[in-house]
């Protein structure tokens, strides 16, 4: 028999003491010994509570002290002051978890964030693992071990992982009313001081018993390492997160009701995206998702999504909805079409979608005929049926729900047998009728909203090109921080920089420091009087452009640093002194010290296809994130961004490309050919590659990047380091 592990214990817990136990029935302590009771847990219980006597025919014990040693799960029904100490007390008699409901810790001000830190210490000390605290408690279903108190909750395959008791009774109710699965696990993780998403992962990764994982983050405290457990997960089973904090205001209401900081939400989105997760926005949306993707096979890489209507306007809004999803539609082969109009007559729209033009009407069974020709087309990998199906024994007579009945277990044994997917988008939802619980007995999600159906065929073809596609290493994500250096191995620009108190290069160190790691630039030379900027133009030739090298001034372009189109030697000598002149005027009006007067020219290039910002930062919880832009003077004003966590693919990159507004300008068109992408995903991964590299290294940002059909040009850099206490071992 294989050992059970620290998380066993946790989340398949063999004993509970309930600590606080109660013979109030209003109260948590006997709300939860009700629900153990009521959920089937067969494992040993063990009331506390100093007063002794029975609760529920349970001999009550007066304190931690008379547990039996090894006990895997603690629940504490008891004050916040409390846990410290009963804390303590359960080391002492090995228990493995517990589970600390109260409120009144990090996420209630100063004072509450200091019992919070005393019940840190306290579990560090005692070896106990918590889970909370300001949790709702954990549930697992299929063991009975009902640590909520929820009554009433179906049993079924998914894992629910929130950080609000609120949403997770939301989420109970929602299974049981408008879903036909049900749910696995819960775990309300609460202030995560301890155990928290990253264990809960690691959990469902190997249990049999979840199908798929719903997650509610508002803050977290170590993102990477929730990006990494959910990597491993989401290559055998989705996991599906609404994340809040999304804006200033959703962040402020987080960390007051967890005390979890949320991070910028930009970043994070694109990390869950690689990850594999599914994230979506609207609460309507989470559970179908994660019931379709759980229970539906995926959509394969080169087949689409076929339409099944009985009626002509849902299933054209329907197929508008993906397209602008960028969902791919079945091109349904001829004689797919043929035995469509052989089965439903002149009448029937037989392109895609596939309008039934009443022919379910008189006989819904005519649903499963024709559902049964288009699973059998290699185009289709998902078909969604749209309309009235599971009501027309409602609608319009009862002698038709038998036909029905038998239509929707042949739909959900056909779609099974060719290994398609199939989602049911029915006005009879609510109804829960016979047919339409057939078909979730079958695992087949039966949808009211014709939005959400849509969402739930476009994930599933999403997923699809994921698992095709191999995301990240989840090996390579835990650990932030960039590849140790000694002294010597650090780049002179970054030595220098050091050395002098510096914390940004100037241009011509970041040009040294990037062009190390593989970003090629054009020539240019440093000069420090109007006399060598004279001879400078005459070595490089007209037109060049001359910009002042200062580590002080960030936008050169706004202190008068920079002159364009240079054609004499004479320009050149007015060039260097105009901009010296602005570098000392910018100075005297901040009040920062005069640098020696230099610049840098170099050739004025060509008008690029487009301008890109190209840069890399490193955030104090995600590690080191990678950004691409609309560049140029285009930057604050489209705020056209695409970001990605690091380490990247290849494909990464790409598809950071294509989520830019301008990316439609690196395509042929208007007689230009496509942009070769290679040179510019070259200079992303060599920007990429200098921070993954050098701790010391905080941003980096070229810009613009200028983006020729076979090339690319860096135009102007900036590296800023970090702080030395931030890089420090």
């Amino acid at each position: 028999m294989a050992s059970r592990t620290q998380l066993d214990r946790i989340f398949d817990p063999r004993s509970i003491a309930v600590v606080g136990a109660s013979a109030d029935p209003a109260k948590r302590g006997n709300l939860i010994l009700q629900a153990l009771d009521s959920s089937g847990y067969e494992g040993e219980v063990y009331p506390v509570n100093p007063r002794g006597g029975r609760i529920l025919d349970r001999e009550v014990l007066t304190s931690v002290d008379e547990l039996p040693t090894g006990v895997d799960l603690a629940v504490l029904c008891t004050p916040a002051e409390t846990a410290p100490g009963i804390v303590r007390a359960l080391g002492a008699r090995d228990v493995g978890a517990a589970v600390v409901l109260a409120v009144g810790y990090g996420e209630s001000g100063v004072e509450g964030s200091s019992l919070q830190s005393a019940l840190v210490d306290a579990a560090r000390e005692a070896g106990v693992r918590i889970i909370g605290p300001n949790t709702s408690g954990m549930l697992n279903l299929q063991k009975g071990a009902n640590l909520i108190g929820a009554r009433g909750v179906r049993a079924g395959g998914l894992a629910v992982l929130v950080q609000s008791g609120n949403v997770a009774l939301a989420l109970m109710t929602e299974v049981t009313e408008r879903s036909w699965d049900g749910i696995s696990l819960c775990l309300g993780v609460g202030n995560g001081i301890d155990v928290g998403f990253t264990e809960a992962l690691e959990y469902v990764r190997t249990d049999d018993a979840s199908h798929a994982v719903i997650a509610y983050v508002e803050g977290l405290r170590d993102p990477r390492g929730f990006l990494a457990s959910a990597a491993r997960v989401t290559r055998t089973k989705p996991v599906v997160v609404i994340k809040s904090g999304r804006t200033a205001k959703g962040a402020e209401a987080a960390l007051s009701h967890t005390g979890s900081v949320s991070g910028p939400y930009d970043r994070f989105s694109a990390g869950m995206a690689q990850a594999g997760i599914v994230e979506v926005t609207r609460t309507d949306e989470l559970l179908h998702v994660a019931e379709t993707l759980g229970r539906q096979p995926a959509c394969p890489p080169g087949r689409g999504i076929a339409i099944l209507s009985d009626g002509g306007g849902q299933g054209t809004l329907a197929a508008d909805t993906l397209a602008e999803a960028g969902a791919t539609m079945a091109r349904l082969a001829p004689e797919t079409r043929q035995a469509l109009r052989a089965l439903l007559g002149r009448a029937a729209a037989v392109g895609n979608p596939v309008d039934l033009a009443g022919a379910a009407d008189l006989d819904p069974e005519n649903f499963a005929r024709a559902l049964d020709v288009l699973v059998q087309d290699t185009d289709v990998g998902t078909v969604l049926l749209i309309g009235l199906f599971g009501g027309y024994g409602v609608r319009f007579a009862d002698s038709l729900a038998p036909a029905e009945h038998r239509a929707a277990a042949a739909m959900a044994a056909s779609a099974r047998e060719h290994g398609k997917g199939l989602i049911v988008h029915t006005m009879y939802a609510a109804h829960r009728t016979e047919p339409l619980a057939t078909l979730g007995a079958e695992g087949v999600p039966v949808i009211g909203s014709l939005e959400v159906a849509t969402r739930c065929a476009v994930e599933l073809q999403r997923r699809g090109h994921f698992l095709q596609g191999a995301a990240w290493d989840p090996d390579d994500l835990p650990t932030r921080r960039a590849v140790r250096n000694t002294e010597d191995e650090r780049p002179p620009a970054i030595r220098r920089a050091r050395s002098e108190g510096r914390s940004t290069l100037t241009e011509v160190e970041a040009r040294e420091i990037l062009s190390g790691s593989g970003l090629e630039f054009g020539p240019g030379l440093v000069v420090d009087s109007p006399e060598d900027a004279a001879q400078a133009f005459e070595k490089l030739g007209s037109p060049t452009v001359l910009k002042l090298v200062s580590s002080a001034i960030t936008h050169k372009s706004d202190a008068g640093g920079v002159v364009l189109g240079i054609e004499s030697p004479d320009q050149a000598r007015h060039a260097f002194s105009a901009v010296r002149k602005a570098a000392s005027e910018w100075g005297r009006a901040r009040g920062v010290p005069s640098e020696p007067a230099r610049a840098l020219v170099t050739p004025m290039l060509q008008s690029p296809r487009l301008e890109i910002l190209a840069g890399a930062y490193r955030d104090p919880l995600l590690g080191p994130v990678l950004t691409v832009g609309a560049g140029g003077l285009w930057v604050e004003a489209l705020r056209d961004v695409a970001h990605r966590v690091l380490p990247v693919s290849d494909a990464d990159i790409e598809g950071a490309l294509a989520e830019l507004r301008v990316s439609p300008l690196l395509d042929a068109g208007r007689g230009r050919p496509a942009v070769d992408r290679r040179p510019l995903i070259g200079a992303l991964r060599a920007i990429a590659d200098l921070i993954t590299r050098y701790p010391e290294v905080a941003e980096v940002e070229v810009n613009p990047l200028f983006v020729y059909a076979d090339h690319v040009a860096p135009v102007d850099a900036r590296v800023v380091l970090a702080e030395p206490a931030e890089t420090a071992s």
